[in-house]
């Protein structure tokens, strides 16, 4: 069932597009009063975001039965690299007067950090579902 939903592009893409729609909301659409809660609670959401991405992209290639290992690992490769240089443009986009927010350095460590995170468990997820594909036998997945 996981094999099926992330095999197809529907949920990365969405993902990557709702991450840019998030990230690049101008600053005048938020209030300006701050509740701080969890400090630096905001480069847990950048994780959260370039993770998810990341491991959804990774997933999308490595449950792909048409590319060789190579080629998945290059498509991984350049998935993190994608990922850390759009984390990095769109600290600098945010501090634009078109978007007017904040420029944080850490922010894009954080997006960082998310895309390599995402890397490591998107792999763990593909090895997860594809031994779990490996244990069902031919007969029960009939029924």
């Amino acid at each position: 069932m996981l094999h099926s939903f992330f095999e197809k592009r529907n949920f990365p893409l969405i993902w990557l597009v709702l991450v840019h729609f998030l990230l690049l909301l101008p600053g005048t659409s938020f209030s300006e009063e701050k509740v701080v809660l969890i400090p630096h609670a905001d480069k847990l959401v950048h994780f959260g975001l370039y993770f998810v991405m990341v491991a959804s992209w990774v997933l999308f290639f490595n449950l792909k039965d048409d590319l060789t290992n190579n080629q998945k690992k290059t498509w991984n490769l350049i998935v993190v690299l994608l990922a850390v240089g759009d984390g990095v443009i769109i600290e600098f986009i945010q501090a634009s007067p078109l978007i007017h927010r904040d420029f944080d350095w850490y922010d894009a460590l954080a997006d960082s950090a998310g895309a390599i995170g995402g890397l490591f468990g998107g792999l763990w997820i593909t090895k997860k579902i594809k031994r779990t594909e490996s244990n069902i036998s031919p007969l029960t997945s009939n029924l």
